[in-house]
């Protein structure tokens, strides 16, 4: 399996290597600074579109994965989900799950991410297209704020993606076989996956599967409008 430099959980990073592959300008990403305090909840800009985490990988974490593998694949035949074929790309992958189920109007023409998304299903182009740009990828991989692993460190640390599409709240991992739905949507019409119960819960109970010292691991950054 190829490997890269994984990304760091930066919103700033994450916002430029978005614009990079064609997302719409009036996208941005931000930082999501508490899920379970109102207050600090309401800084970040709303409605957000899409919810990318980064969490701990531990042993009840994959026990609960494999157990859920059943539920995979259900009731999301129009989601774009793409499975991480790259080591290290949890990151990326996360990014492309996360921008690839928004409107058409979303991305500029034959962009980037229009090729990704009619690849998706398909591993060996997903891969060529991630080759095309290899060095501007390293680029956003070495320009956060902290120093960056080797891309063929052992990471423990995972990005992933929540979405809201067709009344329905889903869950897409490139670790998994598929994507998962988790829920159905509190307000169907309404964008704002950060105010989905069923995702909040969901994060809260990805905490609570870690200890002390890994629950400061966690990072949540959600797509908004751009105020730029």
């Amino acid at each position: 399996m190829p490997a890269v430099i994984p990304l760091e959980s930066n919103p700033e990073v994450f916002t430029q290597f978005a614009h990079f592959l064609g997302l719409s300008p009036s996208y941005q990403y931000n930082d999501v600074f508490s899920i379970n305090e109102p207050d600090l909840l309401a800084l970040t800009p709303r409605p957000s579109e899409s919810i990318i985490l980064l969490f701990p990988i531990t042993e009840k974490y994959e026990e609960l994965r494999k157990e859920e593998e059943k539920n995979e694949g259900i009731d999301g035949d129009d989601v774009k989900w793409f499975k991480q074929s790259v080591k290290n790309a949890c990151g990326l992958f996360a990014l492309l799950n996360s921008i690839s189920n928004l409107s058409n109007d979303s991305y500029l023409p034959d962009s980037l991410i229009t090729k990704f998304i009619g690849a998706s299903g398909d591993t060996s182009k997903v891969e060529s297209l991630i080759q095309e740009f290899q060095s501007s990828y390293d680029q956003f991989a070495t320009s956060g704020s902290t120093e960056a692993p080797d891309a063929n460190d052992e990471v423990n640390l995972h990005f992933i993606s929540f979405i809201k599409k067709n009344g329905k709240i889903y869950e897409l991992d490139g670790r998994r076989t598929n994507l998962l739905k988790i829920g159905e949507a509190n307000d169907p019409e309404f964008s704002d996956v950060l105010g989905e119960e069923v995702v909040l819960k969901r994060i809260n109970q990805y905490i609570d599967l870690t200890d002390d010292e890994n629950k400061l691991k966690f990072s949540i950054i959600a797509l908004g409008p751009s105020f730029d």
